[in-house]
């Protein structure tokens, strides 16, 4: 199967998303041509060189410092949605001359505001995939990077772009059901795959090994947060709930891997509550590194609040299979997707904005190391059987492949 990626080809991978790079890397590994949409074919990244946007905000790509640029300005509303139809243009363009080279099988793309795709799809009979992750409105809204009359506009073409492609992949059924009901996407053209882990890069390693490259105290214990620091991943209720464990437990260390808009914030929240000295802002590191610091830890946290986008759509949240890929006992929010944690013994649901309740959660099992062990193997376990970055691309070939074979069937009837 030739599948045409529909995005333009990065030499420093920078910004390329997680989920589109492991699931196109494990569908070359089956077999299948991909091809971007400047002509570029794909082959496969060394992982040492893979430095992915998922693990912080920095973008360092010319696009990136424009966009960055962007949402500095009083208009950027407008501006933010200028910048996407003109990259749009671009894509469309590369592809053209593209598909009039090489006629792929199948169109596959990750969901953002337009969809020239949709075009390109209509004019050469090719039938289309749009992976959607969440509703780009309501990002940007809970990011203040538009006002009210723009994020009207912005909902307008994603509730107009949305249901064109032939299949949608979404990572949770809530999401599922916003599009169905919000967006008019019919529900045969919605396949539910939830995210995955590359679990031979996120396995289980030896602590005392990991602090010892990363020069980290084996002594500490250490508290792991992995992502972006935006709003919307609630470390703010564990750095409030940080000084109650610090009481009773005084060498325990917050590491935050990742970088965001909220870095500022977050720093200056840890010096009024007294544990500056307890967090550590790693930044954004490369995605190799990523499985260190998780194995480094005593246990892992999603502290995700329960805001608008986060109950809306519900969460399949990378860090939540990578953390489990490295058995890690993990301690998450109540939210729709999370309660896997529960239902396989691999963690413990605490609410982030309940300070007293996240701080007993982290020392019931800071306090139980054969507690952490015994939720990090059924963890590690649940991932490897049901969640690993092949079995999801497995699911994705099929969903193109029976879209090609129909698309065929109908051209012969």
């Amino acid at each position: 199967m030739d599948i045409l990626l529909y995005m333009l080809y990065s030499g420093e991978i920078v910004g390329v998303r997680t989920h589109v790079l492991e699931v196109v890397g494990n569908l070359y590994s089956m077999g299948h041509s991909i091809i971007y949409v400047d002509g570029r074919r794909y082959s496969p990244i060394p992982v040492e060189e893979l430095e992915l946007d998922t693990r912080g905000y920095q973008q360092r790509s010319i696009w990136g410092q424009i966009k960055k640029c962007i949402a500095t300005t009083p208009l950027r509303g407008e501006a933010l949605v200028m910048w996407k139809f003109l990259k749009e243009i671009r894509l469309f363009f590369s592809a053209l001359g593209t598909v009039l080279r090489h006629r792929p099988d199948v169109i596959y793309r990750r969901h953002t505001l337009f969809n020239s795709d949709y075009l390109i799809a209509r004019l050469f009979n090719i039938p289309s995939v749009r992976e959607v992750n969440g509703i780009g409105v309501d990002e940007i809204g809970i990011t203040n990077q538009a006002d009210n009359i723009t994020l009207g506009v912005i909902n307008w073409i994603e509730r107009f772009t949305m249901p064109k492609a032939d299949k949608v992949i979404v990572v949770t059924s809530r999401l599922k059901e916003v599009l169905q009901k919000e967006y008019k996407v019919p529900e045969d053209k919605i396949v539910v795959i939830p995210n995955g882990a590359n679990i031979d890069l996120f396995r289980p390693m030896d602590t005392s090994q990991a602090r010892k490259e990363l020069d980290l105290n084996q002594d500490a214990y250490y508290i792991c947060f992995v992502g972006s620091l935006t709003r919307w991943h609630g470390v703010e209720g564990m750095i409030r709930s940080l000084p109650l464990i610090v009481d009773l437990c005084p060498n325990t260390q917050l590491l935050l891997v990742g970088d965001g808009p909220m870095g500022l914030e977050l720093m200056e929240l840890a010096k009024r509550a007294g544990v500056s000295n307890n967090v550590v802002f790693i930044g954004m590191v490369p995605y190799h590194e990523v499985p260190l610091y998780i194995n480094a830890s005593d246990i892992c946290v999603i502290p995700a609040f329960r805001n608008f986008r986060n109950e809306r759509i519900g969460t399949s949240c990378l860090k939540l299979f990578e953390y489990m890929a490295c058995g890690k006992a993990v301690i998450g929010s109540r939210l729709s997707g999370l309660e896997i944690l529960r239902q396989q013994s691999a963690g413990i649901l605490a609410e982030p904005k309940n300070t007293q309740e996240l701080a007993t959660a982290v020392m019931k099992l800071l306090e139980n190391k054969e507690l952490r062990m015994q939720m990090g193997n059924n963890g590690r376990r649940y991932v490897v059987e049901y969640h690993s970055w092949e079995k999801v691309a497995k699911r994705v070939a099929d969903v193109c492949q029976s879209l090609v074979a129909s698309r065929k069937d109908g051209n012969t009837r």
